[in-house]
Protein backbone atom coordinates (compact mmCIF):
# COMPACT_ATOMS: atom_id res chain seq x y z
CA UNK A 1 0.00 0.00 0.00
CA UNK A 2 1.33 3.58 -0.88
CA UNK A 3 1.76 6.34 1.73
CA UNK A 4 -1.20 8.00 2.36
CA UNK A 5 -0.84 11.43 0.75
CA UNK A 6 -2.65 14.74 1.18
CA UNK A 7 -3.08 18.13 -0.88
CA UNK A 8 -2.98 21.20 0.87
CA UNK A 9 -3.30 24.94 -1.17
CA UNK A 10 0.16 26.83 0.87
CA UNK A 11 1.04 30.25 -0.54
CA UNK A 12 -1.43 30.04 -3.50
CA UNK A 13 0.76 26.44 -4.62
CA UNK A 14 -1.20 22.86 -4.61
CA UNK A 15 0.87 21.30 -2.26
CA UNK A 16 1.44 17.21 -2.10
CA UNK A 17 1.98 15.85 1.97
CA UNK A 18 2.94 12.50 1.53
CA UNK A 19 2.99 11.00 5.44
CA UNK A 20 5.38 7.84 4.34
CA UNK A 21 8.91 6.21 5.67
CA UNK A 22 10.70 9.49 3.95
CA UNK A 23 8.34 11.50 6.20
CA UNK A 24 9.44 9.90 9.24
CA UNK A 25 13.02 10.41 8.08
CA UNK A 26 12.01 14.09 7.52
CA UNK A 27 10.90 14.28 11.49
CA UNK A 28 14.00 12.88 12.27
CA UNK A 29 16.53 15.15 10.39
CA UNK A 30 14.03 18.24 11.95
CA UNK A 31 13.96 16.72 15.37
CA UNK A 32 15.64 14.07 16.64
CA UNK A 33 17.27 13.57 19.42
CA UNK A 34 21.54 13.95 19.29
CA UNK A 35 23.64 11.24 21.30
CA UNK A 36 27.47 11.61 20.56
CA UNK A 37 26.87 13.15 17.13
CA UNK A 38 24.55 10.86 16.00
CA UNK A 39 20.79 11.19 15.17
CA UNK A 40 19.00 8.44 17.35
CA UNK A 41 15.77 9.77 15.94
CA UNK A 42 12.48 9.68 17.81
CA UNK A 43 11.01 13.00 15.55
CA UNK A 44 7.93 11.43 15.29
CA UNK A 45 7.92 10.50 19.00
CA UNK A 46 8.93 13.91 19.97
CA UNK A 47 5.99 16.01 17.76
CA UNK A 48 3.03 13.40 18.26
CA UNK A 49 2.17 15.05 22.05
CA UNK A 50 1.55 18.43 20.89
CA UNK A 51 0.30 17.01 17.84
CA UNK A 52 -2.47 15.13 19.36
CA UNK A 53 -3.11 18.74 21.66
CA UNK A 54 -3.82 20.54 18.37
CA UNK A 55 -0.58 22.53 18.96
CA UNK A 56 -0.94 24.44 15.52
CA UNK A 57 2.94 24.81 15.73
CA UNK A 58 3.48 21.27 16.05
CA UNK A 59 0.53 21.13 12.78
CA UNK A 60 3.00 23.32 10.74
CA UNK A 61 6.39 21.04 11.39
CA UNK A 62 4.24 18.28 10.20
CA UNK A 63 3.42 20.04 7.07
CA UNK A 64 6.77 20.92 6.07
CA UNK A 65 8.25 17.76 6.85
CA UNK A 66 5.48 15.89 4.89
CA UNK A 67 5.90 18.24 2.08
CA UNK A 68 9.24 16.72 0.93
CA UNK A 69 8.46 16.03 -2.67
CA UNK A 70 7.94 19.72 -3.86
CA UNK A 71 10.39 21.63 -5.63
CA UNK A 72 10.61 23.95 -4.26
CA UNK A 73 9.30 23.42 -0.87
CA UNK A 74 7.00 25.61 0.97
CA UNK A 75 8.94 27.46 3.86
CA UNK A 76 7.67 27.13 7.55
CA UNK A 77 6.74 30.73 7.08
CA UNK A 78 4.49 30.49 3.81
CA UNK A 79 2.87 27.29 6.37
CA UNK A 80 2.78 29.60 9.06
CA UNK A 81 0.52 32.00 6.90
CA UNK A 82 -1.72 29.85 4.61
CA UNK A 83 -2.22 27.82 8.08
CA UNK A 84 -3.36 31.44 9.50
CA UNK A 85 -5.74 31.78 6.72
CA UNK A 86 -7.69 28.96 7.35
CA UNK A 87 -11.28 28.92 8.74
CA UNK A 88 -10.83 25.41 10.16
CA UNK A 89 -7.67 25.00 11.29
CA UNK A 90 -9.38 21.54 13.26
CA UNK A 91 -10.12 20.05 10.25
CA UNK A 92 -6.66 19.88 9.06
CA UNK A 93 -5.51 18.74 12.04
CA UNK A 94 -7.88 15.83 11.65
CA UNK A 95 -7.16 15.31 7.63
CA UNK A 96 -3.26 15.33 8.86
CA UNK A 97 -4.36 12.65 11.68
CA UNK A 98 -6.09 10.43 9.64
CA UNK A 99 -2.87 10.43 7.30
CA UNK A 100 -0.98 9.39 10.47
CA UNK A 101 -3.36 6.85 11.34
CA UNK A 102 -3.58 5.22 7.97
CA UNK A 103 0.32 5.51 7.24
CA UNK A 104 2.31 1.86 7.87
CA UNK A 105 5.11 4.42 8.85
CA UNK A 106 3.31 5.81 11.78
CA UNK A 107 0.15 3.98 12.89
CA UNK A 108 2.53 1.90 15.22
CA UNK A 109 3.98 4.90 16.86
CA UNK A 110 0.46 6.46 17.12
CA UNK A 111 -1.55 4.21 18.71
CA UNK A 112 0.70 3.22 21.45
CA UNK A 113 1.59 6.73 22.56
CA UNK A 114 -2.16 7.60 22.64
CA UNK A 115 -2.55 4.69 24.37
CA UNK A 116 -0.08 5.39 26.87
CA UNK A 117 -1.89 9.01 27.03
CA UNK A 118 -4.94 7.34 27.65
CA UNK A 119 -3.52 5.52 31.00
CA UNK A 120 -1.97 8.68 32.32
CA UNK A 121 -5.62 10.43 31.71
CA UNK A 122 -6.84 7.59 33.55
CA UNK A 123 -4.55 7.54 36.75
CA UNK A 124 -4.51 11.66 37.00
CA UNK A 125 -8.60 10.82 37.48
CA UNK A 126 -8.53 7.90 40.05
Amino acid sequence: MAAPKLNLSINGNDIELVFGVRFVHELNKAFGIERDGFNIGMGFTLILPPLLQYDPDALAKVIYCAAYKNSPRPTMEQIYDSLDELDDLEQTFDEVMGCLKASSATKRTLATLTKVEEQAEKQKSN
